[in-house]
């Protein structure tokens, strides 16, 4: 009765024009097909789903309308839901996208969420995709309770355009690649399949891909560990000129190939080590062609590490053709303490040393302190990663992988705001988000296994020696922090650096933070990790958010009347505190031993200009006598675009040919790479502003 009666109201549909569907052709307009989709899409029952569309079809009706499309169309429908109170039904009915305004902006103007990325028609798109995917994982993947704490800045959901897609970064073991040979899509069906490198070019090219085919499957960033070390029989017999040209080879690759997330390199690093270090001596040495050695170990092949790991820095020093420095990948130089003390690679450190004058190019992971571990990952801006017992072993047979599957933030000053000065309420409120934060870290770590169980994350499920590529389980799942300097003023009326009570408070709350942490270890069975977040877009997000909600109340860094306001990073001091470096290093790698999912200490280098010696014997310091895990300088530089000069300091006029700020990029370190300021968000240009600067 109830379909004749549909039949019946809408038998004239020669008087309603024709349909643009989403499939770019034109269609009979059809209520039974709305009532068809509103039962697959939001379960309603067929009587409800017909009387909505009976109800749709009599509106449009009465409207002169010139054409009809099918977002019109779903719009219409929502708002009949929205009448009958369906609000759960109409969230899955919504359409997914952008305002026609938003993206004639991205056209126009890009964004700058992200300051890695060109303005250029693949970023366009990458951008016009996010907001569909963010608004995906807010409706669909998020429940409200978790989706509204991360829009009103509770929390901080990292790379959320790809929360309901992919993990977020990975550290590979490159001698997985030298034996196996380059599967780049993870199956071999869609694109060329090669064998294990026999010839050291092979070997970097291999090298290269691998880490632009796993961006595919992966939001963040892409490394290796032991790089110089586990290339070193590939180089044997080779001039230092030919091992030099193919340093430059890897470095041009990785720092040319657009392939990465719409539009931009691929976010990679490379761990360097100065030599062979002792813990690896007795590992077999995969040759070219594949072959595990029988006879030969890493040890046998300690000269050509150090060899080609002076070529890599060389080429670090050199810059690109124009003299630029290079961005990517990322060079962490590993300080051991066998080495630093022995005074054996005394002239490896002084050339270091010297590009970090230079360029600030190399980022230290600092294996002094007692608590460091002899083997450590690190990867993407700060994410430190130590083996497990079953990793060691996956070590030795070359196929140790290691990675993060999400990171989300606490809005720390937010917590203080709430408790309003009392203690108890500041560790009850911390707990609750927390425990938020816990929660959609479980989701995705859900998503992802669905993901690869329908086959939608091939490389991550492609064979490594009898089990998937990415171990779901070995994975971290981490919960980050911001603002903890600002949490302190709210909370105690002083700043991180301002006493000793702040600074102990500090540390009780993080402490709290990795206690909280560790609950979730022994609750799930599952690698939960606190570490200090990167904070590139979120520190400038948070406080805006909290700027609007809590007013006078709200301690910000910046501009408060442009709303060019940030959070300090994570346990960071205040970027623009008036402290000796020795005092800022000592508080700051304090919190390392407790985060040790992941930190860096910054040093933010002035205009002079410190001698390799200087620079080398202060970094021996900083790595012998203090606490901290990880940690760079960062050198501000302005590029000329007329004479192609790099000069030290944000300049407003070119030391070299005269030309005025308009011919002028400055470029530095944004959290944990090196990117142009233009595409840097209004609160890190404010923070580029306030930083201390500090001449060594």
């Amino acid at each position: 009765m109830q379909s004749q009666k549909l039949e019946f109201k809408v038998d004239s549909l020669k008087y309603f024009p024709k349909v643009r569907t989403s499939r770019i052709m034109f269609e009979d307009f059809d209520p039974e097909k709305i009532k068809h989709s509103l039962i697959v899409e939001t379960g309603l029952s067929a009587t409800m789903a017909e009387e909505i569309a009976f109800d749709i079809a009599s509106r449009i009706r009465n409207f002169d309308l010139k054409f009809l499309s099918a977002p019109l169309i779903r719009e219409f429908v929502c708002v009949a839901l929205l009448e009958k109170n369906l609000e759960k039904e109409r969230a899955r009915y919504t359409r997914l996208g952008l305002p026609l305004y938003d993206v004639e902006k991205l056209i126009q103007a890009g964004d700058k969420e992200n300051a890695n990325l060109q303005h250029n028609p693949e970023t366009i798109h990458k951008l016009a995709a996010d907001a569909v995917f963010d608004q995906y994982a807010l409706l669909t993947c998020l429940p409200p309770k978790l989706a509204d704490a991360h829009i009103s800045g509770l929390i901080h959901i990292h790379d959320l355009e790809y929360f309901a897609t992919r993990p977020f970064c990975q550290e590979h073991d490159l001698r997985f690649f030298l034996r196996k040979g380059l599967i780049v899509d993870g199956r071999g069906v869609h694109t060329a399949v090669a064998g294990p490198a026999k010839h050291p070019e092979v070997a970097i090219l291999h090298a290269a891909k691998a880490l632009a085919a796993a961006q595919t499957n992966w939001a963040g960033g892409q490394g290796y560990d032991f790089f110089n070390v586990w290339l070193a029989p590939f180089v044997r017999g080779l001039p230092y000129e030919r091992i030099k040209q193919l340093a430059q080879m890897f470095i041009y690759e990785m720092s040319q190939m657009y392939v990465a997330r719409g539009g931009q390199t691929v976010f990679s690093s490379i761990a360097l080590e100065c030599a062979v270090p002792k813990i690896i001596w007795d590992v077999p040495a995969v040759l070219p062609g594949g072959k595990v050695s029988d006879s030969l170990t890493y040890e046998d092949f300690y000269e050509e590490a150090n060899r080609l790991f002076n070529a890599i820095i060389d080429v670090y020093l050199e810059g690109d053709y124009l003299g630029k420095p290079f961005n990517f990948p990322k060079c962490e130089v590993k300080l051991r303490r066998e080495y630093v003390e022995s005074g054996e690679f005394e002239e490896e450190y002084l050339k270091i040393a010297k590009l970090t004058s230079k360029f600030g190019t190399p980022y230290f992971l600092n294996l002094c302190p007692d608590y460091m571990p002899d083997i450590v990952n690190s990867q993407c801006c700060r994410l430190i990663f130590s083996p497990d017992s079953d990793e060691l072993e996956r070590f030795r047979n070359g196929a140790l992988r290691m990675g993060s599957l999400q990171v989300v933030t606490v809005n720390l000053p937010r917590v203080a705001y709430e408790a309003r000065g009392d203690d108890a309420r500041l560790f009850e409120l911390l707990d609750y988000t927390m425990d938020l934060a816990k929660e959609v870290l479980l989701i995705k770590r859900e998503i992802v296994r669905e993901r690869m169980e329908s086959g939608a994350l091939p490389f991550c499920n492609m064979d490594c020696f009898g089990e998937p590529y990415l171990n779901l389980d070995k994975q971290v799942l981490n919960i980050g922090f911001v603002g903890l300097n600002e949490m302190l003023k709210a909370h105690i009326n002083m700043e991180l650096h301002e006493g000793g009570d702040a600074w102990r408070f500090g540390l009780k709350v993080i402490k709290h933070m990795v206690d909280r942490v560790n609950d979730y270890k022994e609750e799930t069975g599952l690698r939960f990790g606190c570490i200090q977040t990167p904070a590139e877009s979120c520190a400038h997000r948070l406080a805006m958010i909290d700027l609007r909600f809590y007013g006078d109340r709200a301690i910000v860094q910046g501009d408060r009347n442009s709303g060019a306001v940030y959070y300090t990073n994570s346990s960071h001091v205040r970027p623009s505190a008036r402290i000796p470096l020795v005092q800022r290093i000592n508080i700051e790698a304090s919190f390392h031993p407790l985060t040790r999912g992941g930190a860096i200490l910054h040093i933010w280098l002035g205009e002079g200009n410190p001698s390799p010696e200087a620079m080398w014997s202060f970094t021996k310091k900083v790595a012998t006598q203090t606490l901290a895990a990880y940690f760079t300088y960062t050198r501000d530089l302005t590029i000329c675009q007329n004479c192609s000069a790099t000069s030290a300091g944000l300049l407003e006029t070119c030391l070299t040919c005269g030309a005025n700020s308009e011919s002028l990029e400055h470029w530095s370190r944004i959290t944990g790479y090196y990117q142009r300021v233009r595409g840097w968000n209004a609160g890190k240009r404010e923070e580029l502003r306030d930083r201390t600067r500090y001449n060594i």
